[in-house]
């Protein structure tokens, strides 16, 4: 299969990496000229966007939220397209309003690292990934992107965008901002924590641009995630404050979120 990745970071160069490996003729579009530069080193195929559109049975849109919008809103493509964005729903809208081929895609999977540093050709074994086809994209386009997620060695699952939005502000987008709190919390004493600090702040130490898209993109879902966090939050301090044991063991029980 020849395929096109528009982005060369820590997704799409591992998507990159993984499928060229797998025998797929890869070319990939990125701005910065050193990650094109070790991609072609590794037998994938670069250059200007232009060059490459065209004859490729899929394209990969791998690029931030932001830039993403801009390309649908204004590239023609020829053929399918699948994203990998951790939001699903207004890219899904404008795919369907300009009547594209398009898959979303997202791959639960991904580390802190941004650019080559983060290109890793085992990022998506045995993880979930999302896929959601818009109502114009034919068969053949859905059973090539199937293709590509089971060379990756993920599990596919099917879903509908707002389902999908809904979801990953309580499992992900949310939990970056508790995150960042658990960093702000413990600023300045780093020295003295242990693993458990360690893996609570992982998730927000993640690129912070991509964070902003996914509050420009997810923002109401990730507000009502916080939000009943919040009121979570505040029963746990007031129980804490008043010593009482019994209603602090009660908030601990997951039906209480």
């Amino acid at each position: 299969m020849k395929i096109l990745i528009i982005g060369g970071g820590s997704i799409g160069g591992s998507i990159a990496l993984r499928l060229c490996e797998k025998g797929y003729r890869v070319s990939v579009f990125d701005t910065c000229e050193s990650v094109l530069l070790t991609l072609f080193y590794s037998g994938i195929e670069t250059g200007p966007l232009d060059l490459l559109i065209s004859g490729n049975e899929i394209t990969v849109i791998a690029t931030p939220m932001s830039a993403e919008l801009e390309l649908l809103e204004s590239m023609e493509f020829n053929g399918p397209v699948m994203d990998v964005a951790s939001v699903m729903r207004p890219f899904h809208e404008v795919a369907s309003r300009r009547k594209m081929r398009f898959i979303n895609g997202h791959p639960m999977a991904g580390n802190e690292r941004s650019g080559s540093a983060g290109w890793d050709r085992r990022m998506f074994e045995g993880r979930l990934f999302f896929l959601s086809p818009c109502e114009t994209a034919r068969n053949a386009d859905v059973s090539a992107a199937l293709k590509i997620v089971n060379d990756l060695g993920a599990k596919p699952e099917f879903i509908e965008p707002a389902e999908h939005d809904e979801i990953l502000s309580r499992i992900s987008q949310g939990i970056f901002y508790l995150s960042r709190a658990a960093m702000k919390l413990g600023k300045n004493h780093e020295k003295y924590a242990g693993p458990g600090f360690a893996s609570t702040t992982r998730l927000g130490r993640q690129n912070i641009e991509m964070a902003l898209d996914m509050a420009r993109f997810n923002g109401d879902n990730i507000a009502e995630a916080l939000e009943r966090t919040e009121e979570y939050l505040h029963k746990v301090k007031e129980a804490i404050r008043s010593k009482d044991t019994v209603r602090l063991a009660e908030l601990m029980d997951l039906e209480e979120i």
